[in-house]
């Protein structure tokens, strides 16, 4: 069975069933359904086969729902872009995916018109208007995306898709290079909501927060795809506002939210948090990052209400493993979904012990079939048939997997490994914490040193003696941060998780400002 059949029976059997809602607007199956089909035929109309590329640069509204299923209805492959993505970053996503048609608002068209424009053989470019600017003087060189909606009549037959064959390109956050873009099935994306409704009980009138957006894969397959399989509603918000969010869990009637670390965090800040119930919320996910264990406490202590945190990345979907309901322990990302192996090795690709750090690799049918025209690193990263995530980590004599951090962001001191996650977490027990990151930097005489960057709540303060005597009394002294940072809010990314390559760069930046530079 293919992804959109999902959509089409749901449009046949239960054609008035909401399937969207967005700015309190009802969007039903049939007709998101009918719509999908409009843009399958247009992409046809328009030259675009079988398993070419289609970009979709747009936030969090219908039309990426039905250019989405449209692209799948066509037998193309999906290629989400990031909406804050430069016109460089643009032009490299197009070309390594060779992108026949984007769709794209019009907020964003500047990016994809200056990449576009650079190319012999550009794709179409379909662009949405938002209605919130002028139309942009790129517009009248595209198309719009009402020319990509052709009508359809009884005789339309959606592609048959090889669920073996990717359906969709996902880009890496390329946090070293360029971004790589993995291939997902069909069958990857099949795979891991059988593995999530495993854990999950699904109520029929479940209605989920969409706040993440869906060029990640996290909200597109977590939320978007569970949902449309079980034919129940996603309230989409644009992009992620506290105060939005807030009373959408307050008011619409949410079961479901999913969210990355910091939502939460933002949510304990507001102003009514604890005051209000969000009375119908079942469950909350969290992943995209490590959740601070004090965040997960104070918030469930608040609402009642169970955060299973998750472990996933591009590559595995969403998700490989899950703190279930009956079974969890804070701090860890769980135990693995049934049909999923986990293991720890060492940088000889031997299995370590339980509670020895290693390199967390994993064996599963939700697992990429490769990275997008890039042979070596697929071949790298899935050495002996396992899939090697960069992440550090240990199993407890329980089978629960515990990340400690980033291969990449370990800090090496003078020979002693040092995992930022550790330091963080002592760092979020201090009630004036709202966020902080642990980076390594260069230093000549120990390799590197330890820098801590502190966001603090909202008429609170907190000196720098008084966050090293906190950690002193938690950790061993080589551990404790050379300096301490103090700035309004830490850098993110468009899902929430905090950049930490952006801190090391600003630390990098800090140090040039404050020290006089050698005559």
């Amino acid at each position: 069975m293919s992804l959109h059949d999902f959509l089409l029976d749901a449009a046949r059997e239960d054609p008035g069933r909401t399937c969207l809602e967005f700015s309190g607007t009802q969007y039903p199956f049939f007709m998101v359904a009918e719509q999908a089909k409009m843009v399958a035929a247009g992409l046809r109309a328009h030259g675009v086969g079988e398993g070419e590329s289609v970009g979709v640069m747009l936030p969090n509204v219908p039309p990426f729902v039905t250019s989405y299923y449209g692209t799948l209805m066509n037998g193309s492959t999906f290629v989400p872009i990031n909406v804050m993505l430069q016109a460089e970053e643009v032009a490299y996503l197009i070309g390594d995916s060779d992108i026949k048609a984007i769709v794209v608002l019009d907020m964003f068209l500047a990016s994809v018109h200056a990449a576009v424009s650079k190319l012999e053989n550009p794709p179409v470019v379909f662009v949405l208007p938002s209605g919130k600017i002028d139309p942009p003087t790129e517009m009248a060189q595209h198309k719009t995306f009402f020319d990509l909606m052709v009508e359809v009549d009884d005789s339309f037959e959606p592609a048959k898709v090889d669920p073996s064959l990717p359906i969709m390109t996902l880009y890496t956050s390329g946090t070293t290079g360029k971004p790589k873009g993995a291939q997902i099935t069909g069958a990857n994306i099949l795979a891991n909501l059988d593995m999530m409704e495993s854990i999950i009980a699904v109520d029929p009138d479940d209605k989920a927060l969409c706040v993440l957006p869906l060029f990640h894969c996290f909200a597109l397959n977590g939320v978007l795809n569970a949902s449309v399989r079980n034919r129940t509603a996603v309230v989409l918000h644009p992009r992620f506002d506290v105060a939005d969010c807030f009373n959408s869990l307050k008011d619409d009637e949410i079961k479901s939210f999913a969210g990355v670390p910091t939502m939460f965090s933002y949510l304990l800040k507001h102003p009514e948090f604890g005051k209000k119930k969000f009375g119908k919320l079942r469950y909350c996910i969290s992943g995209g990052a490590a959740m601070p264990v004090e965040v997960m406490n104070q918030f469930e202590k608040a609402t009642d209400v169970p955060i299973y945190e998750g472990f996933g990345m591009t590559e595995t979907t969403v998700s490989v493993c899950i703190n279930r309901p009956d079974h969890r322990k804070p701090g860890s990302i769980g135990t693995p979904f049934e049909g999923v192996e986990m293991k720890i090795f060492d940088e000889d690709d031997h299995e370590l012990p339980n509670e020895k750090v290693g390199e967390l690799v994993i064996k599963a049918p939700n697992i990429m079939c490769g990275y997008l025209n890039k042979q070596e690193d697929t071949a790298e990263a899935m050495r002996e048939g396992w899939f090697h995530t960069g992440d550090m980590g240990y199993r407890d004599d329980d089978g629960f997997f515990f990340i400690v951090d980033r291969k990449k962001d370990m800090i090496i001191k003078g020979g002693f490994n040092i995992y930022p996650r550790e330091i963080e977490e002592v760092l979020y027990r201090l009630q004036q914490v709202a966020e902080c990151a642990v980076v390594g930097v260069f230093d000549e005489e120990k390799g590197e040193r330890v820098q801590a960057v502190i966001a603090l709540k909202p008429d609170t303060t907190l000196t720098a003696a008084e966050v090293e005597a906190h950690l002193r009394e938690h950790m061993a002294k080589y551990k404790l941060p050379h300096d301490y940072t103090f700035i309004d809010e830490l850098p993110k990314g468009p899902t929430g998780k905090i950049l930490k390559r952006e801190i090391r760069d600003m630390w990098t930046q800090w140090n040039r400002d404050r020290v006089p530079a050698k005559t």
